[in-house]
């Protein structure tokens, strides 16, 4: 069996009504072609070189469903704890977790929490990874010094985010944007400089990949 823990009680219930939208879509193959220029398979190999870099606990900041990293935290043995503010999305996450008709490892938590305001002990993980959820942000002073609060003196922060480097994408994100879905767009160039300038930076179409 599997609980999520929870304070927060309904706090992420807009996200819940999206959660099976947002699933299919982070998982399909065709729209991260088509609207970003990239593909999930980016997404997992980004996680998997971060839970590889490292050995102790790890934090997903942000996990939604788990789609790129379920079956990774399942094979890495280190104590995890996903996050993310929608319980829809966490149940998704324990039951891709538990995919081959198993419970979620006892090493494995869930907890629904707002990631700027995370209800951990500081520098408690030695991994934290937070896919494709800076551009939600408008101003990372918000976000970054919650992550890296939770990051040890020896660990690594990895981290994902869409940014607007092809005509197509940036054209999507300013759809998105004013809908309310994400922040004002940003060019790869303006997240490295937003995040100090991390020597380890790359980008795939219009998602880019950092480590601090």
């Amino acid at each position: 069996m599997w609980r999520i823990e929870s304070d927060v009680q309904d706090a992420g219930a807009p996200y819940d009504r999206r959660a099976a939208v947002y699933d299919r879509l982070v998982r399909s193959r065709v729209y991260n072609r088509l609207a970003w220029s990239t593909a999930p398979s980016e997404y997992e190999a980004f996680a998997a070189r971060a839970l590889a870099a490292r050995t102790g606990p790890v934090l997903e900041a942000a996990a939604g469903s788990a789609a790129a990293t379920a079956a990774l935290h399942r094979r890495s043995g280190r104590p995890t704890v996903l996050v993310d503010l929608s319980r829809a999305m966490l149940e998704r996450a324990a039951r891709r977790l538990a995919d081959d008709g198993d419970d979620v490892p006892e090493r494995i938590r869930l907890v629904q929490a707002d990631v700027t305001a995370l209800p951990f002990p500081p520098a408690g993980f030695t991994t934290v990874l937070a896919l494709g959820l800076a551009h939600l942000f408008a101003d990372l002073d918000e976000l970054m010094p919650a992550l890296r609060a939770q990051t040890a003196p020896d660990g690594e922060l990895h981290l994902s985010s869409l940014v607007a480097e092809t005509t197509r994408g940036r054209r999507y994100l300013d759809v998105l944007h004013r809908a309310g879905e994400v922040a004002t767009p940003r060019t790869a160039d303006e997240l490295h400089a937003a995040l100090g300038a991390p020597a380890d930076f790359h980008v795939s179409g219009c998602m880019a990949f950092a480590v601090l």
